[in-house]
């Protein structure tokens, strides 16, 4: 059987590494005063081999996270959705109301989220609790919590993918906006595993869009809509519908980040 591994070390770069060593750090605890669970979103997607260019423009004006001495958490999340996949076709259909749900690990600390992300009228909410890692089905405290606040049946939901990736997440100095860069980003459903090698996603949450943050600016590529949960199905399952994401995958290409299906991993008898 093949999986992914439940913990690892997070893995960077030496050269992204060295650009993030000047930054000034941020706990988990200060952090907090960024939290931004009501917020905009905007996102940048590059080449991994870009990303050090970028954060070394940063030095003067964001910090980093550093937890247990590291300035790179390993993430894993894991959503549920309906048997037709009705997350993944509102978002696809660019329904202004929608919703995901999901499961968040922070590996490193093997703390665990159950999460309720909306999109509304172009704004991002986001509603979470304490709970501990999922099975096939959802615990009854989360399925409580998604039906109060959505009015969604748990009996509906179930896996739809596990998506893993390593993390560094920046805050500007004044607290008013989060950065975050996803890279080794793995998919895996229903069997099917798919790594987007090379692959950086940036994404900006802010209390209101600002195209002239130094964050934005400091990537020097526009904002293009990018969904982790969809391009991780789309890939991992190719006759799902996917028109609207068509150029995503062109610009993937264009940025030389291959999806790669069954990637080598550990190994289990």
């Amino acid at each position: 059987m093949i999986v992914i591994p439940t913990t690892r070390p997070p893995m960077i770069p030496d050269a992204l590494a060295d650009a993030l060593a000047p930054l000034s750090t941020v706990g988990l605890v200060e952090l907090d005063q960024a939290q931004l669970h009501d917020r905009v979103e905007s996102k940048v997607i590059l080449h991994q081999r870009d990303v050090a260019v970028a954060i070394a423009r940063l030095a003067d004006r964001y910090r980093v996270l550093e937890h247990e001495a590291m300035h790179t958490q390993h993430y894993r999340t894991e959503y549920f959705d309906d048997g037709n996949l009705r997350s993944y076709h509102e978002h696809h259909n660019q329904k202004a109301n929608r919703l995901k749900v999901r499961y968040r690990t922070y590996m490193n600390s093997d703390l665990t989220y159950f999460e309720i992300k909306r999109a509304i009228g172009g704004r991002t909410v986001k509603d979470r609790q304490r709970t501990m890692r999922p099975g096939d089905q959802l615990h009854p405290e989360d399925a409580l919590f998604v039906f109060e606040k959505t009015g969604w049946e748990s009996a509906r939901l179930s896996p739809s993918i596990t998506i893993d990736y390593d993390r560094i997440l920046l805050v500007k100095d004044d607290f008013s906006e989060r950065v975050t860069i996803d890279l080794n980003v793995r998919f895996q459903s229903d069997g099917h595993h798919v790594a987007a090698e090379g692959l950086a996603i940036c994404e900006f949450k802010q209390s209101r869009h600002d195209r002239t943050s130094p964050a934005v600016l400091a990537v020097q590529r526009r904002p293009q809509m990018f969904s982790k949960y969809c391009m991780g199905l789309a890939s991992c399952h190719p006759n799902l519908r996917r028109n609207r994401f068509k150029k995503v995958f062109r610009s993937l290409a264009t940025i030389d980040v291959a999806l790669i299906s069954n990637p080598l991993k550990e190994v289990t008898p």
